[in-house]
């Protein structure tokens, strides 16, 4: 039994993922009008625009040691 799903996404970014999941999940989808080819370099503008990145003023080794030293162990009294 074929069913429709009608979807409106409000940009392309969004009908972009729409269609990668339905690719994923192996569901037959279409977009009309059709939907562009993203380019490699395209898509990877799109990725770093996304994702963004951490600023810090300190250096990843200054971070690493701040990770280290906030860590709390204790020895836990446990029973068998």
């Amino acid at each position: 039994m074929a069913t429709t799903l009608v979807l409106e996404p409000t940009n392309d970014s969004d009908l972009h993922l729409l269609l990668s999941l339905a690719q994923r999940l192996g569901v037959k989808a279409t977009a009309t009008p059709s939907v562009a080819v993203i380019s490699e370099e395209e898509r990877r503008r799109r990725f770093l625009a996304l994702a963004g990145s951490w600023q810090s003023d300190e250096s990843g080794d200054e971070i690493n040691k701040m990770l280290t030293e906030s860590r709390h162990f204790r020895d836990r009294d446990v029973e068998l």
